[in-house]
C-alpha cells in the first residue's frame, strides 16, 4: 500500500503518502440515466449529481477513490481494514489518534459525527465492519458484519447497480467469476460499488440537498409503482 495514500491515519507505513502521479487517466462515465433526465425535464432547477474531484482545491492529491484505487480493493491489494477506514470515511465518521505519552503508542479511535448521513447514523452509532476483517463466518461472529454491508449495498440507486463493473472495465475488470467467489470478494466487491455511487451522487453535496433529492426520488417511485422495492430505491438511502 505504498503507492496509495487514503486519508489521515496514525502511520505512514499503513495510509503513506503520494499518490501514484502518472496513472492513466480513465474518464468515467455517467450512469445518470433515465431518473436524472426526467428530473432535468421538471424545470425545477434540480441537478442530481456531485462534482467531480479537483486535485486543485485538493493540494493536487489525486481522487482517493479513484477507479485505480477501486481495482486494487477488488484485486485485494488494500487490506480489509483499510477498505473499512476508506467506506467509514466516506460515511461521515471520523477518526481521532490518542498517543500514551509513556509508552509512545497511537491508538487509532474512529466514531461517529454530524457529518454521518443521517439515516445511517441512526442504523450504524458506531462505525461497522462491511468486509468482515476476522474472515469468520460464523453466524455469531458474521452476522453483523452481514447486515452492515447489506445495508450499504441496498443503499446504492438502482442505477448505479453495476456501476463498478463499468467504471473498471476500461482497466481490464470485468467482474467475478461464479467459480471461486468468496465473501471476502464480495463485500469487497460492493463496498467499493458504493463508493462509485458515492463519488457520483452523494460526495460534498449538502444533506439539506441531498434530502430534497431524496424526497424527489420518492415522489418517482410512488408515481412509477415502485416505493416498496426493497433494494436501491429511497427509503434504503443513506441521507
Amino acid at each position: 500500500l505504498n503507492d496509495v495514500k487514503m486519508f489521515s491515519q496514525r502511520r505512514t507505513t499503513t495510509s503513506p503518502k503520494g499518490f501514484r502521479r502518472n496513472e492513466p487517466f480513465v474518464k468515467k462515465r455517467s450512469f445518470r440515466r433515465s431518473f436524472s433526465s426526467s428530473l432535468k425535464k421538471s424545470g425545477d432547477g434540480f441537478s442530481p449529481g456531485a462534482e467531480p474531484w479537483d486535485p486543485s482545491k485538493n493540494d493536487g492529491e489525486l481522487d482517493p477513490i479513484r477507479n485505480e484505487v477501486l481495482l486494487r480493493i477488488v484485486q485485494s491489494e488494500i487490506s480489509d481494514e483499510e477498505v473499512n477506514k476508506l467506506v467509514w470515511r466516506c460515511l461521515g465518521y471520523e477518526m481521532t489518534i490518542e498517543l500514551d505519552p509513556e509508552t509512545l503508542t497511537a491508538t487509532e479511535t474512529w466514531r461517529v459525527s454530524n457529518k454521518v448521513f443521517p439515516n445511517w447514523a441512526k442504523r450504524f452509532p458506531e462505525p461497522p465492519d462491511v468486509i468482515g476483517v476476522t474472515r469468520k463466518y460464523y453466524p455469531e461472529i458474521d452476522q453483523p458484519v452481514k447486515e452492515a454491508c447489506a445495508s450499504l449495498t441496498r443503499s446504492v440507486s438502482s442505477e448505479y447497480k453495476n456501476g463498478l463493473k463499468e467504471q473498471l472495465k476500461p482497466l481490464g475488470w470485468k467482474g467475478f467469476k461464479m467459480e471461486g467467489l468468496t465473501p471476502n470478494m464480495t463485500r469487497r466487491a460492493q463496498a467499493a460499488n458504493w463508493l462509485v455511487y458515492y463519488r457520483s451522487e452523494l460526495r460534498g453535496v449538502p444533506i439539506e440537498e441531498l434530502k430534497r433529492r431524496r424526497e424527489l426520488r420518492r415522489l418517482k417511485e410512488i408515481e412509477e409503482g415502485e416505493e416498496k422495492k426493497p433494494t436501491g430505491g429511497s427509503a434504503q438511502s443513506v441521507v
